[in-house]
């Protein structure tokens, strides 16, 4: 993932040179952020696979994710 390249409109309040990616608290805020946004640009289908269960998105979207992971990951 290029951080500077980040839709800024979805990270407008944070400044994402700073963030721990690698922090799972801080990968799943992140990627609920990117979902709640619709955008899938950068993500990791093993990050979306694992972390699935603890995301905060509604049921449609996590049914989708599933489905295509069942296939794709």
């Amino acid at each position: 993932m290029k951080k500077s390249t980040e839709n800024k409109a979805i990270f407008w309040d944070y400044d994402l040179t700073k963030m721990d990616l690698k922090n799972p608290t801080v990968l799943v805020w992140y990627l609920n952020r990117k979902l709640q946004f619709g955008d899938l640009a950068g993500l990791k289908k093993a990050d979306l696979k694992k972390y699935l269960p603890e995301l905060n998105i509604n049921d449609s979207l996590r049914e989708l994710l599933a489905n295509f992971l069942k296939k794709y990951a």
